[in-house]
């Protein structure tokens, strides 16, 4: 058997993943609000979520509210993974079921190595000559340029593990982005955008090295994205996996990246406005501590417990950190 083999049959479980460094400080810890943002993210682009989302969305009350159903589908799809685990339904696995009870805690780490590629969070990689920070994400029609801020682990029962990339976008605007006559894409990283939606699946990420704009100077750099050829699972050549601390040669990191205070100041200073990631996924608030009312089986399945009720054994307490 292959090293590594995923154990839990989930399309966003992924055995490719692999965390490394020293926990982050509780400064990086993920609050609650974040938490339950970042497991409603991961319910929303789950391939295996999708039967769930679509006959939610076809329920007369939802009658096709994006708002309305960002808003309750968890709670459902939490409800509906208790009720059906006996009916023998081929949408249900024991995996939904896991995934439905959120995370149990939620690490952050300050690296990650992804198919052997290793990527390196913004704030450890400004102390280091190598750069490995810079993060692509496709959209639907649009590329979202970024820096790696911090990578999540979201830990569910049974020790089920998702990865996620926690990003700090750069404004995709058209004064932001611009492209020369070499299809070179410069891009102003003084500027941030998306803020309230930093979350994407760490094994879609495409690795970047922003290099200095001589012509432009200042903030603008040209992203050059990573393309790693002729990768192979270690295990299947028989070789030892490097240990996600040791450095491979990269290109001299580029310098002058803004941090996050001078960016913030900047988008207060020009009146620039937060967006949303324009993917399948629409961003919701969501209230960890609204509740609801538990009636009957046929009401459940329209009215169901809040998303952190203590239906079971809850670890929150070490959600965010631990020493």
């Amino acid at each position: 058997m292959e090293e590594h083999a995923p154990r839990f049959n989930l399309s966003i479980v992924s055995s490719d993943v692999e965390v490394g460094g020293a926990r982050l400080s509780a400064e990086y810890a993920l609050s609650d609000e974040e938490i339950a943002i970042a497991h409603w993210w991961v319910l929303i682009n789950c391939e295996e979520v999708k039967y769930w989302k679509e006959l939610h969305l076809s329920f007369p009350e939802v009658d096709g509210d994006l708002e309305y159903h960002n808003m309750t589908f968890a709670n459902y799809f939490r409800t509906w993974m208790d009720m059906i685990k006996s009916d023998d339904n081929p949408n249900w696995s024991h995996e939904l079921l896991l995934l439905a009870m959120q995370p149990q805690r939620a690490r952050v780490y300050p690296t990650c190595t992804v198919n052997v590629v290793k990527f390196v969070s913004e704030e450890r990689d400004n102390r280091r000559r190598t750069q490995n920070s810079g993060v692509m994400a496709k959209g639907h029609g649009l590329d979202y340029y970024g820096v790696l801020h911090s990578v999540v682990e979201l830990v569910y029962a049974e020790g089920m593990k998702v990865h996620l990339f926690k990003c700090r976008w750069f404004d995709t605007g058209a004064q932001s982005m611009k492209m020369d006559q070499y299809s070179n894409l410069s891009v102003n990283t003084a500027t941030s955008a998306y803020e309230d939606d930093p979350f994407v699946f760490a094994t879609t990420v495409k690795q970047v090295f922003y290099l200095d704009d001589l012509v432009k100077g200042d903030a603008w750099k040209i992203a050059n994205i990573v393309h790693p050829r002729n990768i192979y699972r270690a295990a299947t050549l028989g070789l030892t996996i490097p240990g996600p601390e040791a450095d491979a040669y990269q290109e001299p990191n580029a310098v002058g990246i803004h941090d996050v205070a001078t960016v913030r100041d900047n988008n207060v200073k020009h009146g620039r406005v937060l967006r949303i990631r324009d993917e399948d996924s629409t961003f919701i608030d969501v209230d960890p501590n609204e509740e609801t009312n538990d009636d009957s089986d046929d009401e459940l399945r329209h009215r169901l417990p809040d998303i952190n009720s203590d239906t079971e054994e809850d670890s929150s307490d070490d959600s965010d950190y631990e020493p």
